[in-house]
């Protein structure tokens, strides 16, 4: 009861117990009991869903049965590195890459707005010639090289198209001692992509080739230490339809193959795992999923280290296994239709790799299919301003594992790693992953993984936004009737090939992609 003093103040008559107020405590048999009551007969299973990896979510997630307590995950800065590789947060977030067509008559002004305007490296498109393009490489990237602009090469490229990247550098005078480029050397990457210097057909061809790239690797990284010669790329197989799983696998067993060149061929340069593994870089794909996008990052660094481990490479003292984990916004999630929704996409794409603590990301402009290698410049400035946003804005590079201590990703990171881990030694098994290839073990695998996401899509399982559900009948028929579908720079044309996933809505006439959509 509240009284009124004589200066006109309210007061209360009785002090309230605060302490005694509490919430009612509730378990987790609590909560199944209630869910099971509210499904009405259904059981409580019905409630969980499986992913294309197998990987099973629950709909809910606690500390007592999901809780940080003996996690493997260890802490930031400690083995096995899955909340990062220090313990510290990066002031300057990640770095920030655009991928360009060196042919292109447009580019050198397209690089000039990219690195003028917040972007810190421009990597150069898969698909040219060594020889025959090496005039337009310089044309194109010349320039910012000389201006200290950091330039690297998309994954599959052979030495003969470092050589004439290093060219370009030596002519503008770029000190090759303080080089920190990828130079995305990468046989595999090249046989899976189509790029026609490379057997995808022939086991020991890969074998020699990684061998002889090994071999030119070293060679670079005693004129230029800090640049990261050879490359793993997992995009090339998530882009032909692999899941998350299949990917990682597939981006160990290529890690493998490359220690085995590196160290244990008698054809490869005989440098000791540490070096070895500190000539390498990753590249993983991120897809719309921003939780799996995070927990992919982080089981590949888990994983890696357990194979670094393996071979006697721990780290030393604070230092990390080396490992460098670059992102790039997958394309196969792109669609032709109502492209605008490829802005949310990237979005998720590029927070979710943020979150996973990797070192760089690429994210390919919104209209990269629709424009096709010449992506109209709204496209570029908004990829661009995508990852400016969520660094200098957001902040997310500011925060230490952001991902710790949620039960679901903790849960799924583990899960992930665990499947992956299983699918890489199932590669193993084969002979690794240039035999997988030769064979067409891998490539019949990611067949059957991309025939499943097409049921899943057509059964309304997996929405696509904007092309299957939630469709703007007016952008699906302006998209359908005048814009036809163009694969963006360095997407493979042969080999395993890109497999959009909205490409078969796409393909049917302006409206009939919509009519029968699941889910609309």
């Amino acid at each position: 009861m509240a009284i009124c003093s004589s200066n006109g103040v309210r007061q209360c008559s009785a002090r309230i117990a605060l302490d005694k107020c509490t919430f009612e405590t509730v378990s987790g048999e609590d909560w199944e009991a209630a869910a099971e009551g509210a499904l009405r007969g259904e059981p409580l299973s019905s409630l969980h869903t499986t992913l294309l990896d197998g990987v099973e979510i629950a709909p809910l997630y606690t500390a007592h049965r999901l809780g940080t307590e003996a996690n493997p995950s260890g802490l930031p800065g400690s083995a096995p590195f899955t909340r990062g590789a220090t313990a510290a947060s990066g002031a300057q977030g990640w770095q920030v890459r655009q991928i360009h067509d060196a042919r292109l008559v447009s580019t050198p002004d397209a690089v000039a707005v990219d690195t003028t305007s917040g972007v810190d490296a421009v990597t150069v498109a898969r698909g040219w010639d060594a020889d025959g393009d090496a005039a337009a490489l310089a044309a194109g990237i010349g320039d910012a090289a000389g201006a200290g602009v950091t330039i690297h090469l998309q994954s599959g490229a052979s030495p003969a198209h470092a050589a004439a990247l290093l060219d370009v550098f030596d002519r503008h005078g770029v000190d090759l001692a303080g080089l920190n480029s990828w130079l995305g050397l990468d046989p595999i990457a090249a046989a899976a992509s189509g790029w026609h210097w490379a057997d995808l057909s022939s086991c020991s061809t890969l074998v020699s080739s990684m061998c002889a790239t090994a071999r030119s690797a070293a060679e670079i990284a005693q004129r230029s230490p800090a640049a990261v010669p050879l490359e793993a790329d997992g995009s090339v197989f998530a882009d032909a339809g692999a899941s998350d799983a299949t990917e990682l696998a597939a981006v160990l067993a290529t890690g493998v193959a490359w220690l085995r060149a590196i160290c244990d061929n008698a054809d490869g340069p005989g440098l000791d795992p540490d070096a070895a593994a500190r000539l390498l870089g990753f590249t993983l794909s991120a897809g719309p999923d921003p939780f799996m996008v995070t927990a992919k990052c982080r089981a590949l660094r888990m994983c890696w280290t357990r194979v670094l481990g393996t071979c006697g490479v721990n780290g030393t003292g604070d230092e990390a296994p080396p490992m460098r984990l670059h992102a790039v916004s997958a394309t196969a999630m792109l669609s032709a239709v109502d492209p605008w929704v490829n802005m949310l996409r990237a979005t998720t794409a590029s927070f979710g790799a943020a979150n996973g603590g990797v070192d760089a990301i690429t994210v390919r402009p919104f209209d990269a299919v629709s424009a096709g290698q010449a992506s109209s410049g709204l496209g570029w400035r908004v990829a661009a301003n995508t990852q400016l946003i969520l660094r200098h804005e957001s902040r997310i590079g500011s925060v230490i594992d952001p991902a710790g201590g949620s039960w679901y990703l903790e849960d799924l990171t583990r899960k992930l790693a665990q499947t992956a881990w299983d699918r890489f030694r199932e590669i193993e098994a084969t002979g690794g992953i240039c035999a997988a290839i030769a064979g067409g073990e891998l490539e019949a695998s990611i067949a059957t993984e991309r025939a499943q996401r097409k049921e899943q899509i057509a059964a309304g399982e997996h929405v696509l936004v904007g092309v299957t559900d939630f469709v703007d009948s007016q952008a699906a028929q302006a998209s359908g009737a005048s814009v036809p579908a163009r694969e963006p720079a360095g997407t493979p044309a042969v080999g395993l090939g890109v497999h959009r996933w909205a490409a078969p809505y796409e393909a049917e006439p302006a409206g009939e992609a919509v009519t029968g959509a699941a889910g609309s």
